[in-house]
């Protein structure tokens, strides 16, 4: 069996600059800080963010939009960082956000239909609206839907309550999230687990997240 297991450098050792990083969480609920924190210290530039929200100020993908990382944040929500509107607002060129807003149902469907193969799907959300802007609609049965498209990435940074040495893995409770849809719908899975344990010590009905879907997993997340 590889060995997936890596220090949190180690694992972000592979991102590079303008990177699409899938972050999973909600408000900070089950982000994988370890891997937020080595990924601030390689300081990698120009990251294209996808998540549900911009975190809190400092906290979660907050610290990488306080260091200067992230060029595009796509996101559902992002009122609780006020960060995110002084950097898209700000006349510095170089420190300059590009914010696009999802709404959080078609986010997760999005990602999700990265992860299930699907082309995309069709919905009545952001119908006439600056969300439809630039795509297809469609009129079905007399109501018309937004062609919404796959959401795909390089890597996804997930947290994990349990994971087994091949990466199947547990979230408890609302740290369920984002996490897996995001683990199958990026090229590059990293795991930060608050517990790493042997294979077979998961019972194979609990597991949220196949290990087929994770590349490395990171021992130490709170």
């Amino acid at each position: 069996m590889i060995n997936k297991l890596k220090s949190a450098d180690e694992a972000v050792s592979i991102i590079q600059d303008g990177a699409t990083i899938m972050v999973g969480g909600f408000m900070v609920c089950g982000t994988p800080k370890i891997l937020i924190d080595a990924l601030v210290r390689k300081n990698v530039k120009n990251l294209t963010i996808i998540c549900n929200d911009a975190g809190l100020p400092g906290e979660g993908v907050g610290k990488l939009l306080s260091n200067g990382q992230i060029k595009t944040l796509i996101a559902s929500h992002v009122g609780l960082n006020p960060e995110v509107a002084q950097r898209m607002n700000t006349d510095i060129e170089e420190d300059k956000l590009e914010c696009i807003l999802v709404p959080q149902g078609t986010l997760a469907e999005r990602i999700r239909a990265a992860s299930t193969g699907l082309g995309g799907f069709l919905t009545p959300t952001g119908v006439g609206t600056t969300v439809a802007e630039g795509k297809q609609t469609l009129t079905i049965e007399g109501k018309e839907y937004l062609l919404e498209l796959p959401l795909k990435a390089n890597f996804a940074l997930i947290r994990g309550s349990v994971t087994d040495k091949f990466g199947n893995t547990i979230y408890n409770g609302t740290t369920q999230n984002f996490n897996p849809l995001m683990a199958g719908a990026a090229e590059h899975v990293i795991v930060g687990a608050c517990e790493v344990v042997e294979v077979g010590d998961i019972a194979p009905n609990a597991v949220h997240t196949s290990g087929i879907f994770v590349d490395t997993i990171v021992g130490g997340e709170k």
